[in-house]
């Protein structure tokens, strides 16, 4: 198979896996408040890169952590990028969850804009981590949000790392953004 077939398969699998999720928190959603169901206003999938200066090593140091989204591929609402920035204490192992952080989200379309997107510290489990928030401001401002990324590159630099080759970034998946009313 070809790679950009293997990688519209994918999208079309995160895709199907964001509806399903998006349609069991809404009936979730529904069933806790039936007076109001959810609307949707994105459902977007993508990737993401993150950054770390410097490197991280072995020993715990504190790290800036860069990160930058790409919600490229979405059912709902306009595709958009993502950029956020945190410093704390990392090393390669234990991994945290991570702090707390703020998203600032720029939307590609005719309307623009931004919305920045203030995220809970993220529930982590294996390399799957589960963020949720709220947008606090710009577009979409008093929605709730929730991102779920896999990061594919991150366990084999963190073996890598463990044997003194020091990570200075890594990459992922975003399987879901989205953002309701």
């Amino acid at each position: 198979m070809l790679r950009n077939e293997k990688i519209n398969t994918l999208r079309i699998a995160q895709l199907t896996v964001a509806t399903l999720m998006t349609a069991a928190a809404a009936v979730c959603f529904t069933l806790a408040a039936p007076a109001r169901a959810a609307v949707i206003d994105v459902q977007c999938v993508g990737a993401f890169d993150r950054s770390f200066s410097p490197a991280v090593t072995v020993t715990p140091q504190t790290v800036t952590v860069t990160e930058a989204f790409d919600y490229d591929t979405c059912v709902i609402g306009p595709s958009a990028t993502g950029a956020a920035s945190i410093t704390l204490s990392l090393g390669c192992v234990p991994v945290s969850a991570g702090p707390p952080e703020t998203e600032t989200v720029t939307w590609n379309d005719a309307t623009g804009g931004t919305s920045t997107i203030t995220w809970s510290a993220p529930s982590v489990v294996g390399q799957t981590a589960i963020f949720t928030g709220t947008v606090t401001a710009g577009r979409y401002a008093g929605d709730a949000a929730t991102k779920v990324t896999s990061g594919i590159s991150y366990l084999g630099s963190v073996v890598g790392c463990l044997l003194g080759t020091p990570v200075s970034n890594t990459t992922g998946l975003v399987d879901s953004l989205v953002l309701t009313q």
